[in-house]
């Protein structure tokens, strides 16, 4: 399918109100044959005429014109044109080109302003979600904290939009997002998540964030239409006049929303700090040591965080310095002090279910290591429960 028909099709499934900020491919089509036209008229398109392509002026008044030399110039057809003599040059200006590059910039001028309107809509909306879910999600509803934690987890593994500071354009791009959405949608319906939700609030709150995700796929697709609109065209109207605007409309037009603003990872990043990060994941609290929740967790003085067990091991070992930056002395240097009460208190707040295994698994292994000490005999967490409670009465 020709890439007019496409943008065509694919206008009737964008909201009404976004189809008028669409680049207008079809009727820049039509000027570059009048482009091509004028080039001819002045002899531009011969070969053996050598000139340079420049795009003056700026993005509200363009003012494309080629550069010949006055021995050149006189071969041409050529009634508007200014010497430069100083460099010993004449500038031709391109009337047809300037009618086509500001049509151009105008449809891309539409589309900054889409951008600007729909960034702050869809910025207001995910405020307005962040509320609802810091109070659905509280962790005084314990229940619906977890249930909402294991849904957003799902959604981080989505991945449905690129994390980084590039957003890729691409239709294959667009159909990636489209299809991990769907996946995400998928999930909660196949692990039935929604049906563990303890108030109505909740299942409106998922609503409105799906219907959220929803929308910023699709102005990701708006995007890209206009993105490859614009590169298309610049592409059929190099080819037919033997210009060089591909190469230099970006730096021309450097200004323009279209091109220097990443609305979609703007918005994404909104998502995953303001969303995502209402109810924190255990993975980025866990002690990269036993990868469990940092309980009682220390702060060594190169600022990284495990758990007080793990360091406990580590010291018996006699490994002293940090794990993973191998800091001199931090492990033999931390006490007391450097418990982070600010992040126990949090992680009570936040990974109760969490830290009760983890104390649960702590005291095991104490017991394991008693048991050790009294017997003289090796001890894993392997040697099963039963034989464990067997000994102990043994040994009672």
């Amino acid at each position: 399918m020709k890439f007019a028909k496409q943008i065509e099709n694919a206008a009737h499934d964008l909201p009404e109100s976004w189809r008028p900020h669409l680049i207008h491919y079809k009727m820049l089509k039509k000027v570059i044959p009048l482009v091509v036209g004028e080039l001819e008229a002045r002899g531009l398109m011969e070969q053996s005429i050598p000139f340079e392509y420049q795009l003056d002026g700026n993005p509200d008044d363009p003012q494309p014109c080629v550069e010949v030399t006055p021995d050149d110039a006189a071969r041409l057809n050529i009634p508007n044109t200014t010497c430069n003599e100083q460099d010993n040059i004449i500038k031709i200006p391109l009337v047809k080109d300037s009618e086509f590059f500001l049509l151009l910039l105008q449809g891309m001028a539409q589309a900054a302003m889409l951008y600007a309107s729909e960034q702050k809509r869809f910025a207001d909306t995910v405020s307005r979600l962040e509320s609802q879910l810091a109070a659905v999600a509280s962790p005084h509803k314990q229940k619906e904290m977890y249930v909402w934690r294991q849904i957003l987890k799902l959604y981080m593994d989505a991945a449905v939009f690129e994390t980084g500071t590039q957003v890729d354009y691409s239709t294959q791009a667009f159909e990636r997002s489209k299809k991990q959405l769907a996946w995400f949608n998928e999930e909660l319906a196949r692990t039935q998540l929604t049906r563990k939700f303890g108030c109505k609030k909740s299942r409106e709150v998922l609503r409105h964030f799906v219907q959220l995700n929803n929308e910023l796929v699709n102005f990701k697709w708006f995007h890209a239409l206009n993105h490859t609109a614009m590169i298309k065209i610049l592409k059929k109207h190099d080819k037919r006049s033997g210009l060089k605007a591909k190469t230099e409309f970006p730096a021309f037009a450097k200004t323009n929303a279209m091109l220097v603003e990443n609305v979609v990872l703007a918005l994404y990043s909104g998502i995953t700090s303001q969303l995502v990060s209402v109810v924190p994941q255990v993975d980025n609290h866990s002690c990269p040591i036993c990868y469990a929740v940092a309980w009682r967790p220390i702060r060594l003085e190169c600022n990284h965080v495990f758990c007080v067990r793990c360091l406990i091991k580590a010291h018996r070992k006699k490994l002293y310095d940090c794990p993973l930056c191998r800091h001199t002395g931090a492990v033999v240097n931390a006490d007391a002090t450097n418990l982070d009460k600010g992040l126990q208190n949090f992680l009570l707040l936040y990974f109760p279910k969490e830290i009760k295994e983890k104390r649960r698994d702590n005291e095991r292994e104490q017991a394991l290591m008693d048991m050790e000490a009294l017997t003289g005999r090796a001890w894993t967490t392997a040697y099963g429960n039963h034989q464990y409670q067997k000994d102990m009465c043994f040994i009672m």
